[in-house]
């Protein structure tokens, strides 16, 4: 019995140097892969290369990857299938693909701009749409802008033909014939205005329908810090893009693989900032991002395109703002 417990302690003895030694030991943890956040040609959606390009992701410990969408609608049901972590749409594109995959906007990222219906010459007066094809995203919010446009002239949307449209497409369309007005915006309101086609509606500026910043609720659940890091270093770029106001073409710019004067600036457009944001998550205000939830949410209800109302207190959440 001596015997064996003298081994014992001979062999303990023996190990505590190789204890003492994986003690030492720092296991280096694996860091998250990049968050994936689409973008398109969109002057808000700049704000997502400025951090960056700046640093500021790398300086708040989150890894990002910008992801080009030259055409906006790809990106639904890739953030749908979790191709993409988040990506920056208007409000009824977030109830949209939130029927099918839970997501969560946890801000604003600018006030939408410019929605418009543009036209040709031969068109002079919303009542000379009468029997006209428009096109414009079908089953979105954006039909909301026509059927306000047709309201304001006593027409519906038995007085028009609506045909599905991207509105990348909007441009080429008209100048073949196939539209003679299209729902749209920028950069390609400009492209179109700069052609000679006319903006006939709205006479000022709506804003129905701000642009969100989104992610999967999967995403959000299993990395808050990584989603706080994320709008961290977002709304230090939107201060700097204020500071700085003739960089964000340059660095767009780069991403986009164009030259600076290519990329159109759209000074109509304002980006929210993190004030901005704690102002329209005020559920108590007339204005506030629940009530513009609601308004999309009860038009999608009345062209069928959702069944039921949505939850904006489940889908909206400020709670990751800095």
């Amino acid at each position: 019995m001596k015997r064996n417990l003298l081994i014992k302690i001979t062999n303990l003895i023996l190990l505590l140097p190789v204890l003492a030694a994986c003690a030492t030991l720092q296991v280096t943890p694996i860091p998250n892969p990049p968050l994936r956040i689409e973008f398109t040609q969109w002057w808000g959606d700049y704000t997502l290369l400025v951090a960056q390009d700046k640093g500021f992701f790398e300086e708040h410990e989150v890894r990002v990857e910008p992801r080009y969408y030259k055409t906006l609608a790809n990106t639904y049901p890739d953030l749908a299938s979790g191709q993409i972590d988040g990506a920056l749409i208007a409000i009824g594109d977030a109830i949209n693909i939130n029927r099918s995959t839970p997501i969560k906007v946890v801000a604003v990222s600018d006030n939408g701009g410019d929605d418009a219906v543009v036209v040709g010459s031969e068109i002079n007066s919303i009542q000379d749409l009468k029997g006209k094809t428009i096109g414009l995203e079908i089953g979105s919010q954006f039909e909301l802008t026509i059927f306000q446009m047709l309201q304001s002239a006593d027409m519906d949307f038995n007085d028009v033909t609506l045909v599905s449209m991207n509105p990348e497409d909007t441009l080429a369309a008209l100048e073949g014939g196939q539209v003679q007005a299209v729902n749209t915006w920028e950069p390609y309101l400009s492209n179109a205005l700069a052609k000679g086609y006319k903006s006939i509606y709205p006479q000022e500026q709506l804003h129905l329908f701000p642009d969100l910043i989104v992610f999967r609720k999967s995403i959000v659940d299993e990395r808050p810090e990584d989603v706080r890091a994320f709008l961290q270093a977002w709304f230090q770029a939107v201060e700097y893009r204020q500071q700085h106001q003739g960089e964000t073409r340059v660095i767009a710019a780069k991403y986009l693989g164009v030259s600076a004067d290519e990329v159109q600036p759209d000074n109509n457009l304002k980006i929210h900032t993190l004030e901005d944001n704690k102002l329209l998550f005020n559920v108590q205000k007339a204005n506030s991002i629940y009530s513009i939830a609601k308004v999309t949410s009860d038009y999608l209800i009345s062209i069928g395109v959702i069944t039921k109302a949505i939850d904006p207190l489940e889908l909206l959440d400020s709670i990751y703002l800095p």
